[in-house]
């Protein structure tokens, strides 16, 4: 047998001897990429994908749905992916408890979502006491909102039940059905929201304060062992951004798709308030992460945000080395 398997090995490095020396990096660059669900700040990584950016960097993308940031990041520290794109929540919180995560884009840097409940049950925020709220899950940007709003209003946690319910659209069929007093959602469900009359008790959308909503994040060793690979993402990225800001036509059908909206008046809603909103470049606010730190400071479990430096859980270095390379200027 293990003469065999020296025959085997060696008829091997004699065929790859033939090949040409760029054979190996002519090869595609795989990745497995994380999305969280159907909210419209998911869309540059659709449109990466769907309109084959990936591909035209040489990367053969395969995208994975995963709900809730949490659960994302934790497949990514797994090595299962090589991307998610999460909340940068998940991403702060995961490295506080000791992760090996970093942002390297931040493509939404401001807040898009708002706590929306049935009128017939809470028509102020005081009356969630005692009632139950659909989240994501623990850990998720959802809970982070949620809590920031309750301490906010004065309620303790406590006296809420809270149910882990991933979809977006489930949450917002159960809460206009009376199944579910509360939810956190982000457009295109807050406007079917607007259409079904729920109550806004809070629109974390309309504060100009930096909030790392969505982007790109990969293993800190990723980054260091695949720096090239890691450009060649986000080369894709930006491209699917201005794309996204720009166009339309080739944009809308993708949203639609992955969001899975029939509503063409939605639809170009949701287009058009999102295309304003993505970052271009996709840099990460160092303001806001320091922001996310100052909230899971006041949390037991994150009394190390405390000491915590915001410039830690990000590096905008790849983008910046675009930038100086003139990549960026090709997207103005």
């Amino acid at each position: 047998m293990a003469r065999a398997l020296l025959l085997v090995l060696a008829s091997i490095a004699i065929h790859d001897c033939g090949r040409p020396a760029s054979y190996a990096a002519s090869a595609p660059i795989r990745i497995k990429a994380s999305y969280g669900g159907e909210l419209g700040y998911q869309a540059p990584i659709w449109i990466a994908h769907e309109l084959k950016l990936f591909a035209k960097q040489g990367i053969e993308s395969e995208l994975i749905r995963i709900a809730g940031g949490s659960r994302s990041i934790a497949t990514l520290m797994s090595n299962s992916i090589q991307v998610a794109q999460s909340a940068g929540v998940s991403t702060v919180q995961a490295d506080l408890v000791g992760g090996d995560v970093v942002i390297v884009a931040t493509s939404t840097n401001r807040a898009t979502v708002a706590i929306v409940a049935q009128p017939k049950t809470v028509k102020k925020p005081q009356d969630l006491a005692g009632k139950s709220v659909g989240l994501v899950g623990r850990g998720d940007m959802n809970e982070y909102f949620f809590l920031n709003a309750l301490d906010r209003w004065g309620i303790d946690p406590k006296s809420i039940t809270f149910l882990a319910i991933p979809g977006s659209q489930p949450r917002l069929v159960a809460v206009a059905n009376g199944n579910l007093d509360a939810t956190i959602l982000a457009p295109p469900f807050t406007f079917e929201a607007e259409k079904l009359q729920l109550a806004t008790l809070a629109d974390f959308s309309t504060s100009s304060d930096p909030f790392p909503q969505s982007g790109l994040v990969v293993r800190k060793e990723y980054l260091r062992n695949n720096r090239d690979a890691v450009k060649k993402i986000l080369m894709a990225y930006i491209e699917a951004i201005h794309i996204l800001k720009n166009d339309a036509a080739r944009s809308t059908p993708i949203v639609k798709k992955y969001m899975r909206i029939t509503d063409d008046a939605i639809a170009k809603r949701s287009f058009d308030y999102y295309s304003k909103l993505f970052s271009q470049p996709p840099l990460t606010e160092e303001k806001g992460i320091a922001t996310v730190l100052k909230f899971l400071a006041t949390q037991s479990e994150f009394a190390n945000a405390k000491s915590a430096k915001a410039a830690d859980f990000f590096d905008n270095g790849v983008i910046a080395e675009l930038q100086r390379e003139g990549y960026l200027a090709r997207f103005k």
